[in-house]
């Protein structure tokens, strides 16, 4: 199923910046169960635009603009085919036979076991894991599935109690979040019961809506997690929506926890004044651009 996306993201500065870097990921990954079928990335005003491979293999890209500007425009426009992959049987491991190969899996995936900037393994988290913790012989699939569920009833969806830069701990202490904050509390969990966990950005697709009178959808960048199964890899879950990863997931980026792949970030020098940011996002299934569904 082919997917189309624009997104724009704009700052205004109250005084002009120069030496201006910015980094990007913008770019859908390649996957067997995803093609990035087109891509285009496009600066205002004209910049160095440089393409290359972060640690985690995400595509990203560096934007450098030396002389003084007001603004600065950041567009990217991708066509992304997503494919439905035949589904192979997924064998029963119990959580007690899994940790039988921790030395062995912690060496090579130990990035993903291991606490991140977003992701500390605090007191808090801890005491959270404890009533959350899987039983010995709990398949490690079903614990996974279990501990999704459990970790989005605990806490409310509020856009107002954490910020882009919010640890597990805020969650914890607030009682409430968004998409990032429980991919983050998500991920310190199955890390701590020893299962590779990652942090995933991207957007989730609006579903067709049913009737033509209802409004159309909100859209926005999402995040959810991978989770290193038995006998499927690296597995989706969306920790939001109680969900496995679907079709209308499309994944940009994968790294431990946000602090690896955000958008846009970057740094500029300027005589002082603020920045203002906005950005707009499409996304929409090819063919139906414009369309009711």
């Amino acid at each position: 199923m082919l997917f189309r996306i624009k997104h724009v993201t704009r700052y205004v500065y109250e005084q002009p910046a120069f030496h201006s870097r910015n980094v990007v990921r913008l770019a859908p990954l390649d996957a067997p169960d995803q093609k990035r079928v087109a891509f285009k990335l496009e600066v205002t005003p004209p910049a160095v635009i440089s393409e290359f491979r972060d640690g985690f293999g995400n595509l990203a890209h560096s934007i450098v603009i030396q002389e003084p500007h007001t603004e600065l425009v950041i567009s990217s426009t991708s066509v992304v085919d997503r494919i439905v992959l035949p589904l192979e049987p997924v064998p029963r491991i119990t959580i007690r036979d899994y940790l039988a190969d921790d030395a062995g899996r912690m060496k090579k995936y130990a990035e993903f076991l291991n606490p991140s900037r977003y992701v500390p393994f605090s007191d808090r988290l801890r005491r959270f894991f404890w009533s959350v913790r899987p039983e010995l012989y709990e398949d490690v699939t079903a614990y996974t599935e279990r501990m999704i569920h459990y970790v989005r009833n605990q806490f409310d969806y509020d856009g107002g109690t954490t910020n882009v830069h919010s640890t597990v701990d805020d969650i914890l202490t607030l009682g409430g979040g968004v998409c990032q904050d429980f991919a983050h509390l998500s991920i310190g969990i199955l890390r701590l019961a020893g299962i590779p966990a990652r942090y995933v950005s991207g957007y989730l697709a609006p579903a067709p809506r049913k009737e033509p009178s209802a409004p159309p959808p909100e859209l926005a960048s999402h995040a959810w997690i991978e989770a290193l199964l038995p006998g499927t890899g690296w597995t989706g879950f969306d920790p939001t929506h109680r969900i496995r990863t679907v079709i209308r997931h499309i994944r940009v980026a994968v790294g431990r926890d946000y602090n690896d792949l955000p958008p846009v970030s970057g740094v500029y020098e300027s005589k002082g004044g603020t920045r203002e940011m906005a950005y707009e996002l499409e996304v929409s299934q090819a063919g139906q651009e414009g369309s009711d569904g």
